[in-house]
This record gives structure tokens, sequence and C-alpha cells, in this order.
């Protein structure tokens, strides 16, 4: 079976084409309009990238449209180009899950779980927050050892001001658990190009997968129907780009959405996990992984956290997976709250880190489709939103870390005790590591800790060793064992790495069966990382064209030394050929730090014993510590001083410690640090209105100097600066400073702006400062003109956020309902196989594009043409000349039969109309 699956997926080629131009708008627009091209625009952030579609090409064909892109590719101010394909991406979904109804009178899930209701604000000492299946833990259902996240709460971190977006089918934003969270400013959906994210359950499509996942990350605490999210004070988004063909661009447009306002993207899906594909990002998602990294979140870097994969069962190794073997991912694995590993975990040296999945024996409740619960088991789907919402929390603790100081914390706090697996070992420096685990359990309270006092790790280096070319024979039941000495790039002081982070191997070998291979490389401090193991179902004759394998079981150590890569080829009985494998090359690349990331605590060593005389004299005469002053001591530490050089620190068991400075929460006056006011972390003085920061859960107000849990009205909560900043001058509340939600009396909310109140059918013209009637389409608006509307007049269709009196073609008219446009009739944009159409799907085609035909509404690829088309040298049908009933060409020339009262002459030209 694993077989056959290398074969039936046929190559899908796409209308669309990713094309980077060297040169301004206007040379994008010339050469898009010179070969018929639409200019879809760039993609994303991905500066000089661009998408453009073609008309004249079938949507889907497995035949690749070579005229064009020859065409396409002789144009001088074009880099780089490719025509799209579609790409099978699985979701990292588990086994099994069904729905459960809810109470028809109370809408809530008929389990003793919900017949409380949660406060405004959430005491998590509640007994509810320990039958939460992630937080529930003790001796007595087995549990060794929790993640900590009912302690992470504890001090209370919920996720608040931090914004999630799930990458995946969609996310159901009306579901009672989701809508308090749910933040259209980190929704949309790529595939029809909306910005509603809502799933599609159409021909009974399993489209709940990212609506799970979003619960078990931010579903709220309030009023919950089936469970509470992680980082329950989070916003949530969706971004829909699984739920119809997945390309490169696709992908790259969501990964680079709105990369300054989404601070974490969740994604869990991958290429299959059948044991036998391998696959990663195309050139055009890498480079949005890359810009998010290097420019995500004002510099700081998107959070990317990617499922491990469910292949196990398949023999998968995650390392054949270049989405979560990318340093720019965080991968997350799964682990049984027993500590065992569930059956479809895979194993490689990527994984960073592990969290809770469901067991078989254990059932727990979670979000659900169509506005419902479910109960459902397993998958690193849900391992990698828990890991999700954890990081959201941390992220709350410290909004400043950047992608690798995540990276780090996790590294640094992951806990692997009582986690089950035959390879834990300790690295060179210091960390436990496993294939199956990574560093460990995720730990919530200790990220959140460690997040408070964390100091910005140095500035990462990158050294890259030539590649070495060999082409050494790989002798079947024999290692080929390859050696590489490096200095880590010393000589050259921008790219010289001391300690590790990540590890890459770039390497080609060819192969007449990749599966018997296995691969792994050795630091020079001694940890073996199995970059590779045998995989069964693996038969492609392809081997490994420049494929990067990445380790992270050498963090901490000496990049300086021998590298040690080791390639065993299995010979199984499945291969059939007798050609030998061949190493052609690989190359070294060390990424990490010049200088040590945080500041290394050696254990005190024990001094030698001193003979000395049991009377010990009445005064100490040592030395003082340096924060005493010159009044002296009565012993060597700074709790021991007469009087302080800097300040003094009372603690309210009489104790005192001289420092230099006034720690976290206090301010120093004249010689004594005295507490600030209870929400300020640091101030100026004692009052409430004197903080300079404040404490987690808390927002400085610009002005007045005051620490609050949320923004009073006319103020708004500014992400970047997690200050609360005043909203224009008629805005009541507001979600920046131009962008209100709510007016003061007198105004109305007029587009994002509180204007002067005018009746509906007229807009406020701030210039002339009078109301003025809106365009004849609109009901209501914003401004002059039709793209101004907010509600479109009688007999007046939405259509992409603008009003028309009839939907454009490719576009449908919707029936109306009162949930969708305020009772009014839409335009949809008709399913991608269709030219135009009279509803949603593939069923509802009324026309085609060229080289389709329509049979029972539905577009399929022509086989043979009808009358009055003929087949070109492509095999597409085109149009015969318009005298012919059925030709051989386009020409008049051509015809075969004629229409109606016409006569073929071979040779002859037909008589236009006007001769007739």
């Amino acid at each position: 079976m694993g077989t056959l699956l290398q074969f039936c997926h046929a190559t899908i080629y796409t209308n669309d084409w990713a094309i980077k131009v060297r040169g301004d708008p206007k040379s994008v627009k010339r050469i898009a309009e010179k070969y018929g091209f639409t200019n879809m625009g760039q993609i994303g952030d991905l500066k000089g990238y661009y998408s453009f579609r073609h008309q004249q090409t079938a949507n889907r064909s497995t035949e690749f449209n070579k005229e064009v892109t020859n065409h396409l590719a002789k144009e001088t101010k074009v880099e780089w180009l490719q025509q799209q394909v579609v790409l099978r991406r699985v979701k990292r979904t588990s086994r099994r899950s069904h729905v459960h109804a809810t109470d028809l009178v109370t809408g809530h899930l008929q389990s003793p779980f919900h017949q409380s209701n949660l406060n405004h604000t959430v005491n998590v000492s509640w007994p509810l927050w320990n039958n939460l299946w992630y937080t529930s833990c003790s001796e007595t259902n087995g549990c060794q050892f929790g993640m900590n996240i009912l302690a992470a709460w504890r001090r209370g971190y919920t996720g608040k001001g931090v914004v999630v977006s799930v990458l995946d089918d969609g996310i159901e934003k009306e579901h009672p658990d989701l809508k308090p969270n749910y933040d259209p400013l980190a929704s949309c959906d790529v595939n029809e190009q909306e910005r509603d994210p809502s799933p599609s359950y159409s021909n009974n499509a399993a489209n709940s997968h990212g609506t799970q996942c979003a619960g078990t990350v931010a579903a709220s605490a309030n009023n919950s129907l089936c469970t509470v999210g992680v980082s329950f004070h989070a916003r949530i988004g969706g971004i829909r780009m699984l739920g119809g063909d997945v390309t490169d661009i696709v992908e790259a447009l969501s990964l680079n959405f709105r990369p300054q306002y989404i601070d974490i993207y969740l994604a869990s899906w991958g290429p299959d996990d059948d044991g036998a594909t391998l696959e990663g990002p195309g050139p055009l998602a890498h480079l949005a992984l890359q810009s998010g990294i290097e420019n995500g979140r004002q510099g700081r870097g998107s959070i990317f956290v990617w499922a491990s994969g469910n292949g196990g069962q398949t023999g998968d190794h995650c390392s054949c997976d270049a989405y979560t073997s990318s340093i720019y991912t965080i991968s997350v694995s799964s682990i049984s709250r027993y500590g065992v590993r569930p059956d479809y975990l895979e194993e490689c040296s990527s994984t960073l880190a592990a969290a809770y999945s469901g067991e078989e024996t254990e059932e727990m409740m979670i979000v659900g489709p169509q506005q419902g619960c479910s109960r459902t088991l397993s998958g690193t789907s849900l391992s990698s939103s828990l890991a999700a919402g954890v990081i959201a929390l941390t992220l709350e603790a410290n909004p400043l870390l950047t992608w690798r100081d995540v990276q780090h914390i996790i590294v640094r706090t992951s806990k692997a005790h009582h986690l089950v697996a035959p390879d834990w070992h300790y690295n060179g420096a210091g960390y436990k590591v496993s294939l199956l685990y990574g560093f460990g359990l995720l730990d919530a309270e200790s990220m959140v800790k460690e997040a408070e006092r964390w100091k910005q790790v140095p500035a990462q280096r990158k050294c890259v060793e030539e590649a070495i070319q060999l082409s050494r024979i790989i002798y079947p039941g024999s290692v080929l064992t390859s050696t590489y000495e490096t200095t880590g790039c010393s000589s050259e002081a921008l790219r010289y790495v001391v300690y590790v982070e990540h590890v890459v191997i770039c390497i080609t070998i060819t192969h007449s069966r990749r599966g018997d291979l296995s691969i792994t490389l050795t630091s020079p401090a001694g940890t073996v990382s199995q970059l590779l193991a045998h995989r069964p179902l693996d038969n492609s004759t392809e081997g490994f064209q420049n494929w990067e394998f990445m380790t992270t079981h050498s963090w901490g150590e000496q990049a300086a030394g021998e590298w040690t890569l080791k390639i065993k080829d299995t010979p199984s009985q499945k291969r059939d050929n007798a050609k030998l494998g061949m190493l052609k090359k690989w190359s070294l690349v060390i990424y990490g730090t010049a200088e040590q990331p945080y500041p290394v605590h050696h254990q005190r060593v024990r001094s030698a014993e001193l003979s000395m005389d049991s009377e010990l004299t009445e005064g100490y005469g040592g030395p003082c510590d340096p924060e005493c002053s010159d009044d002296g001591c009565d012993g060597p530490g700074p709790q021991q001083c007469v009087t302080c050089l800097h300040f003094l620190l009372k603690f309210k068991n009489n104790s005192r410690l001289c420092v230099s400075d006034c720690p976290r929460g206090f301010w120093g006056d004249r010689w004594r640090c005295k507490r600030c006011y209870s929400s300020c972390a640091s101030c100026t003085g004692s009052r409430s209105n004197q903080c300079i920061s404040c404490v987690p859960g808390h927002h400085l107000t610009e002005d007045t100097n005051t620490c609050t849990a949320s923004c009073e009205d006319n103020y708004y909560l500014d992400h970047d600066t997690d200050l609360c900043k005043k909203c224009s001058e008629n805005c009541l509340k507001c979600t920046s400073y131009n962008i209100c939600t709510e007016c003061k009396p007198g105004t109305s909310l007029q587009g994002n702006r509180c204007q002067r109140s005018c009746d509906d059918g007229f807009y406020h013209d701030m210039q002339e400062d009078e109301c003025r009637p809106c365009h004849e389409a609109c009901a209501t608006c914003a401004g002059t003109g039709v793209e101004a509307c907010n509600r479109c007049a009688k007999g007046f269709l939405m259509e992409e956020w603008r009003c028309a009196s009839s939907c454009s073609a490719g576009f449908y008219a919707t029936e109306p309902t009162p949930e969708i446009a305020d009772g009014h009739r839409i335009c949809r944009r008709c399913d991608s196989s269709c030219l135009t159409c009279v509803g949603p799907g593939r069923q509802n085609c009324s026309s085609c594009s060229s080289g389709h035909r329509l049979q029972e509404g539905v577009c399929v690829v022509n086989t043979e043409c009808t009358d009055g088309e003929y087949q070109d040298s492509d095999k597409a049908c085109r149009a015969c000349d318009a005298t012919c009933q059925k030709c051989t060409g386009p020409r008049r020339e051509d015809c075969i039969s004629c229409g109606s009262s016409q006569q073929a002459v071979p040779g002859l030209p037909h008589p236009s109309p006007n001769e007739w």
C-alpha cells in the first residue's frame, strides 16, 4: 500500500503562477497584461514576488503549460517563476471523534462540568479547573508529572494581549467557546480570498480540525460550552487555507499574514505521514517562514508552532518533513499523561519538546463542529495546540521575547521526568534529550517564571562550512563514515559560532531504495543525533537531493571540533535493484552564538577543611560584602552589614539585605527600598499614579501612570507597547487610535470613525461638516463612492466589500439570511473549477473554462470536442469559425460541415454573413 501511494498522486497544475519581478508596479502590470494574466497582487510581505492568474489556462490540469511559462521566462525583468501545483497536505488529526449534542434549553453540554457559570474574573482555585483533561494530574489517575498550566494561571498569566492564529481548514468564529476571543484581524480565508475563515461543511466535509485546535488554545473561560483553552484570554484567529487547493502561494500567504499583528502561528498539518513521502516547504513558503522570523513581531520574530506528525504506525520519521525539521519552527510531539509513548508518534532529532495528548483509554471534551462539542483521541494536533497555548502564556509574561528566546526557554525548562523512552541521554552541555520527546514535557509554570527574568540571548550566528564533494559508494550492510573538522568559522567574526543551537546537514545521496538508509551525526562532544531511521514503506529510488536534516540534540555544546557523519545501508527484501548507493556531497551548517547565551551558575566548590581552634574570637574581622558601607559588618554577607552603601531592603520577617538597586516592585527612597503600589511592577513612588511598568495582567495608562487590568473608556490597548493609549476625540471605545468601536453621545460610527450622526443613506463630510448623500448603491456608508458602502441598498448585492447591482462573472448570489450581511443577498465566488455558476460547490457550474465541458453541473476536462470545436496540438478544444458546424482548425477553410443554410466547399473560403 505504501508503494502505491507514491505513484497514485499525479501532479495537478493550476492556473496560478508565482513570479519574481525586478521592477516597479508598472513593470509588473505591463508583464501581466502582455501575456493575458491577472495580477493578483504581491505575495504577503515578500517583496518582488507576485501571484499571476492566467484565465485561459484550466484551473486544474495534469499538463504543465510550457508555452506560457516560456514566454514569461524571456522577460528580462522576470528573475524567477513557477506554475503552481496542488500540494497534498494532511491534518495531524485524531483518529476518531464524535460530536455530542448540547442541552436544548441551556445550550450547554449535559455534564457537571458546565452546571456552574464562570465569573467574569476567573477563580483558578475553583474545582472545575482541576477537572480539565490537560490540568488534571495526580497519582490517583496515574499521571506522573503535569504541565503545570494551573500554576501558570495562578501567577496571573492567561494569554492576555497575545494573538494566536490557526492555519487550517477554518475556525467557527460564532462557536460559543471561541466567539468572546475571536479576532477578525488575525483571520482570513486564503482559499476563497475572503475575510471570513468559517469552515465549509458542504458534502459532509470533515472541516472541524481548525476549530478543535483553536478551542484547545483559547476557548473562553466564561460560560464555556465544551472546555477552557490553555490561554483563555488570548485573541484567537483562523486562516482558512486547507479548505481548497493548497499551493506554495497559499502556504506563503498564510504563513505571512499580518506578521506584525499575529504573535503565534499554529500549523497542525503537513505532508503525508505515510512513511514514504519526503517533502517540505516550497520556495515561497520557505521565504515566508524566513521573513516571519526576521521581520515579524516588530523584528522579534513570529512564533511558528508545528505538530511533529502522526506516522509512527507506518514507520515514518519526521526528519522527512521539512516543516517540522526547520530551525524556524517549534516541533511538538505527544506524550500520554502516564509518560508512555503514543503508537502514532514519530522519532526525529528536530523535535524540541512534547505536550499531552489523549490516550486510547481516556476521552476528553474539546470544542467540536457546528457549535457543538466532541470527544476525541490522540494526535500531535492536540499537543501542538496545547504548546501554542503555553507559549502564549509565556509571551504574556514577557512580550519582548524573540523567536530564539522562546526556543531557549523551552530547552531550559522542559522536564524529562517520568517520560518513558529507550534513548534518553545527556548531551555535552548537560541537557537530557530524546528522539521522541526532544528536551521533555513542556512546563508552563517554569516557562513563565523564566520569561519574567529573561535577558535576550546574543545575536544568532550562522557558520556555513563548504560542501564536501565525495562521490563515495555506500556498500550494503556496512557503514560509511565521513568527518568534518571545524573551528566554528573562528576566522570570520560575523559567522563565528562557539555555542551551538541548531545543526543542519545538507546532503545529496543516490540510492535504489531510500527507505533502507539510516543516518547519524556525532558532535565533537560525543552526542549522537539520529538524523534518519529506516522507513519500511519508502521504496523511492530518488534518494536525497540537497535535503536538509536538522538536530537540536547538541544544543549548548561547543561548535569547534570533529563532526562525524555515518550512513548505514541495510538491504531489504523489497529492493530489486543491485545498483550501489552513493554519497555525493554533504555540508555542515551550525547556528548558535559567539557568547554564552546566559550566565553559567557554577556549583560552589567545597574548600579544603582547615584545622581551627575550637575557641572563636568574639568579633568578626573578615572582609565585608561590597554592598556594606564603611561602618563595617558582622559577617561576610550582604545581610550582615551595619549600614548599606546603596539601599536597604527589609522583608516582612524583619530580615534585611543590602542591594545595589531596588528590585522589581520596589522604589528607592533615599537609602531604603519601599514597595510600589500593588499593580505596579516598577514605580517612582508608592501611590497608584506613580507606576512606570505594571505587574502581569495589568497595563500602564498613558498620561495617568496608573496600572489597570483593562483599559478604561476612551483608551485602547496598544499591543506593541502594552500601554493604554487615548482614543481619538469622539471615541468612547476603540481598538486603536483611529479605529473606534463605540462613540460618545451625539456621534455615530461611520466605518471606523466616530462622526457627527447622520441619517441612513448619508455620511458626514468632515471638510464641510455636513451630512451628504451616499452612493445610490449604499444603504449606509462611510464616505463617497460605491467602495465606501457599509450596507447595500435594496436591489444591490455585496460583492467582496463593494455593492453591485448584479454578481460579476465567477460569482453567484446567495439567498438572504439574518446571519449574513444583515439579511441582504451577497455575491460569493464560484468554485475554482467553474467559470460561472449558480451556487456553491463543484456541482453548480453553469459554464466552464476552455478545455472543459459542462456535465450535469460539473466542469470536466474534455476528452473529445463537441460541435463547433476542434482539438489543437495540446489536445485542448478550441472554437471553430462561426460558419462551421464541425472543423479541423480555426479558419473558414477548415470546415468539415457547415451551420444551417451553409454548404462546405473544400479549399474555398465561405461567404461572409454580408454576402448571404
